[in-house]
């Protein structure tokens, strides 16, 4: 039998109704997908905070500043994350599966 491990890297999202989660192949495309979430929901956020959907202040901000800035931004209320995973599937020899059912 040959065991095979890959990775898979879980995109969180915790908010005040729970978490969501999505499987992604790699690391950017986690990471991407919790950005996009961010940048989609700013304009929200600057209305509750500042009373207008101003987002100017947070247009410079790369990707990474944004997500890392995200706790101060909705008041410690929400967060992002990225896990990774190992994968694993199992995997067996042609002449496994033959002796086994003997």
């Amino acid at each position: 039998m040959i065991t095979m491990a890959q990775k898979v890297y879980i995109a969180m999202y915790d908010h005040k109704h729970g978490t969501d989660m999505s499987a992604h192949t790699t690391y950017d495309g986690a990471f991407k997908a919790n950005v996009a979430i961010a940048r989609e929901s700013l304009p929200d956020w600057c209305d509750w905070v500042g009373g207008a959907s101003d987002t100017a202040e947070y247009d410079n901000f790369t990707d990474e500043e944004l997500l890392e800035c995200w706790g101060e931004i909705t008041g410690y209320t929400e967060f992002f994350k990225v896990e990774d995973l190992e994968l694993h599937k199992e995997t067996k020899e042609i002449g496994e599966v033959c002796s086994e059912s003997r």
